[in-house]
This record gives structure tokens, C-alpha cells and sequence, in this order.
């Protein structure tokens, strides 16, 4: 079916299915780069596309599966680039895995997309697009047995860890430091983790080597 567009005035564009889907989830995930799921809705997206509201539900059935789509084209995104850097990152260790991890994760557009799944209950369903898509293990295969002495037990573990602290992290980095007594920049003095930037390097450092342990030939 074309996007036969809405009635505007404006001259329609016929588009094949793939470009009407790819622009439906451009247009949701730049909202959501703004706002969370919860705070818009198909007539926003649609606005966003140019097309009707009927187009979207024709193409991703309800809201919440067009949001769980923008989720899974986000993620694909983001696993393109990690597969695309491997040989990058393995040179750079475990300071670049740390520092992708972070660029990804830190995106405002994911962390509203997980807030949104695990308010919503999705994040843990045995059906939620991380079961589907399976990438971290696509990760695993690409980088298994680039690490000599390193077993796979070992570098699951590693990608779990960076992932879940750094995840954990760009979610609560504000309170974690707040609870630590440095929740306004100069509140420990001369401390080098004074600016946010210098704390969000600190954890990373530290991460990194934590991993580089776990990484190390046994």
C-alpha cells in the first residue's frame, strides 16, 4: 500500500511500504528524543510524518506496538555500529567498549524507551524485542576468540556488566552523586570529579578497568 498522504492541500507522495514505515519511525523516534512514549501519541507522530493516522495503524496495528518498533529500530541502530566497530573497538580495549557503551546508552532517546518498557512491564515479557533480536549475542560471536585465553563465559559477563553499569548509570548518575554528597559541581572542592563531564570520565575509567580484569588470560 503507498502513503496516499493526508488531505491538505499539498500535493501527495507516493512512497513504497518500507519508506512510509521508515518514515513513521523516524518521525516517533525523534519525538521521543523529546518526550517519552507516554507523553505523546499517533496524533503527534503522525503530525510529525506528514500522514494520516490511519497509515500508521495500518502499518503497526496500535500505538504501543509502533512504540515497541521505534524501540527495536533504535536498538538495530545502535548494533549496526557496534558490529560495524569491532575490530576498532577490540584495538581501542576496554576503554572504547566503556566509551560506546556510554555514547549509546547515554542517548535520551533510549533511556525514555526503557523507562517506557519497564513501566509499562514489557522489559521483562519472554517476548520483548532484546529475546528477538538476541544482539548482545551477535556481539559475542563477532568478538569470541579475539581475546586469546579469554573464555566466552568471560566475555558475556564482561558486556553484561558494561552494559547493566552503564545503563544503570545514565539513569541515575544525578541521584547516585547527589547521595554521595556531590550533587552540585564545587561541592567537594578542589575534587576532580567536580563538573559532571569529570565524573561521567571517572566512572568510565573505573569501569574500564574492571573489565580489563575480567578480560585478562587466565
Amino acid at each position: 500500500m503507498a502513503d496516499r498522504g493526508e488531505k491538505t492541500g499539498r500535493k501527495r507522495v507516493r512512497r513504497t511500504p518500507e519508506e512510509a514505515k521508515a518514515l513513521i519511525l523516524n518521525a516517533a523516534l525523534a519525538l521521543f528524543a523529546d518526550h517519552g512514549p507516554d507523553a505523546v501519541g499517533l496524533k503527534e507522530v503522525a503530525a510529525q510524518a506528514g500522514v494520516s493516522h490511519g497509515l500508521i495503524t495500518h502499518y503497526f496495528g496500535t500505538y504501543e506496538a509502533l512504540v515497541e518498533a521505534a524501540f527495536q529500530e533504535h536498538v538495530n541502530r545502535a548494533q549496526a555500529v557496534t558490529l560495524g566497530r569491532v575490530d576498532e573497538l577490540i584495538q581501542g580495549g576496554p576503554e572504547a567498549w566503556v566509551a560506546l557503551a556510554a555514547e549509546h546508552l547515554n542517548d535520551p532517546t533510549y533511556g525514555r524507551l526503557v523507562a517506557w518498557a519497564l513501566m509499562s512491564g514489557r522489559l521483562g515479557a519472554d517476548d520483548f524485542i532484546t529475546h528477538r533480536a538476541q544482539g548482545l549475542r551477535r556481539l559475542i560471536d563477532a568478538i569470541d576468540g579475539r581475546f586469546r585465553g579469554v573464555d566466552r563465559s568471560s566475555l558475556e559477563f564482561a558486556v553484561i556488566l558494561v552494559m547493566s553499569a552503564s545503563l544503570g548509570y545514565s539513569l541515575a548518575r544525578k541521584a547516585l552523586w547527589g547521595s554521595l554528597g556531590s550533587a552540585s559541581s564545587g561541592a567537594r572542592g578542589a575534587s576532580p570529579r567536580d563538573s559532571e563531564a569529570a565524573r561521567d570520565a571517572w566512572f568510565r575509567e573505573k569501569l574500564s578497568k574492571v573489565v580489563l580484569g575480567l578480560l585478562k588470560p587466565r
